[in-house]
């Protein structure tokens, strides 16, 4: 069966390697939840920079912290995630991943 007619949002999920104080790397993850965007955005969200594209495609997402508490998707919250550049990077290739329906390898 073929959808014509797809939601509006998608979730993915966001992997992060994170830099520990110790010099070793740490794996976090959160669901980014997106809007679907079509053939005739493409060219247009392509020329974006990342925090650009995500500013208007990143509409929620299922996040915890350290003590396993949700992280609302609030303004503050979206702008200090903006500004970590290897959340960001992972957070546009899982929206550009998932919109243009390729699934990855495992």
């Amino acid at each position: 069966m073929f959808n014509l007619t797809p939601t509006e949002t998608f979730k993915a999920p966001v992997k992060v390697q994170v830099a520990t104080k110790s010099g070793t790397w740490r794996e976090e993850s959160f669901n980014g939840i997106f809007l679907r965007t079509g053939e005739d955005d493409r060219e247009r969200l392509l020329a974006l920079k990342n925090v650009e594209l995500l500013r208007e495609v990143l509409k929620d997402w299922e996040m915890v912290d350290e003590e396993r508490k949700p992280v609302p998707f609030t303004p503050d919250n979206f702008e200090a995630f903006l500004k970590l550049t290897g959340a960001v990077r992972e957070a546009t290739l899982a929206y550009w991943n998932h919109n243009v329906g390729a699934k990855q390898k495992n």
